[in-house]
């Protein structure tokens, strides 16, 4: 820990404070958690950004799906335009659902409900109405959201900077003290290199600390290049990163490894490309240069025609369970009851 965070510790007490109150309110009942008759598993995580959480609600989204089972995702929907319910339909896009969503709503169409609101336990009811055929609803980022209870809750922590070894904001990237995770039913350790055994039973026993919970872990997968547009120049490979992401460091290091980068740049989390940054991009594009770029920024880049005679292409991510991927499965395909309501 940096020698300034001793500056920060005040601020982190009092934020551990109320987050600590807070959760001993719902843990004794005084605060209701609402449980509802239908299957609800958050994905969440400890600390702020970065876990891969998308990837992993999109795992989970083509595991569930099936002839028996219809999946709506539930999100807040950060960075949107719009305020309440949205049940996403062919007029929205990301400013109107947010990235995330219109992503999950562009790729699986109406195979899938995609609905966002900041309020979950008001919107689950909502999702019933409009979604009556949904059986499983998967939350998006909710860990911290407890006036839900959800059937099954999945912890997500990042290799490079898992939550035992992690402190509470502002000194650390902490939304609430470590004992939090023995609320988990299942924890990921995600985003990870190639590890040994031994390396795993480690970090298993470092978790085990704070819960007593199955632990898996998964890395990062990129598929081929996809094109924004249809019909635009092919990929080069001298090319140029964009991202927007709250960790893009996996994100560079495949482009470096795979590509000859002209250079690569980091957008926050969420941002809002503009005319002047599409202009920007452009400019560093040539015959022998290729744009490539998230696929959560894709989303919100193709509304920028400009960029259509160019080379410009996003990289889809997926994950990958390192082993025991059938063990992860199976829990999750056995948490899923069916609810009568005859």
């Amino acid at each position: 820990m940096p020698w300034f965070s001793w500056l920060l510790l005040p601020f982190t007490l009092i934020y551990e404070s109320v987050t600590r109150f807070r959760n001993h309110l719902y843990n004794e009942g005084l605060l209701k958690s609402t449980q509802f008759e239908t299957n609800v598993i958050a994905v969440g995580n400890l600390s702020v950004g970065g876990t891969g959480k998308t990837p992993m609600i999109e795992y989970l989204i083509r595991l569930t799906s099936d002839e028996t089972n219809f999946v709506t995702t539930l999100s807040r929907g950060y960075g949107r335009k719009s305020f309440g319910f949205i049940m996403a339909g062919e007029e929205d896009d990301a400013g109107t659902i947010g990235d995330e969503p219109y992503m999950y709503h562009k790729k699986f169409g109406n195979a899938i409900g995609v609905a966002v609101c900041k309020n979950r336990d008001l919107a689950i009811p909502e999702i019933l109405v409009h979604r009556p055929e949904t059986t499983v609803i998967l939350l998006d980022d909710a860990y911290q959201h407890r006036i839900v209870k959800p059937s099954l809750s999945i912890l997500l922590t990042n290799f490079s900077k898992p939550f035992y070894n992690d402190f509470v904001l502002p000194v650390g990237r902490l939304r609430e003290i470590r004992a939090g995770a023995k609320r988990a039913d299942i924890i990921v350790v995600t985003k990870c290199p190639k590890l040994s055994e031994s390396e795993q039973v480690r970090i298993k026993y470092a978790i085990s600390e704070y819960a007593p919970c199955p632990v898996f872990f998964s890395e990062i997968g990129y598929d081929h290049p996809k094109p924004i547009f249809n019909e635009q120049p092919p990929l080069k490979n001298r090319v140029v990163g964009i991202s927007g992401i709250a960790n893009p460091l996996p994100f560079n290091q495949y482009l470096k490894k795979n590509y000859s980068v002209k250079f690569t740049h980091n957008y926050r989390d969420h941002h809002r490309y503009t005319e002047l940054d599409v202009q920007h991009m452009i400019n560093e594009l040539d015959d022998q240069t290729s744009l490539i770029c998230t696929e959560k920024d894709a989303v919100k880049l193709e509304k920028f025609e400009k960029l259509s005679s160019h080379s410009v292409y996003y990289l889809p991510i997926t994950t990958q369970f390192l082993r025991e991927e059938a063990l992860f499965q199976a829990m999750i395909k056995n948490s899923i009851k069916s609810f009568d309501f005859l």
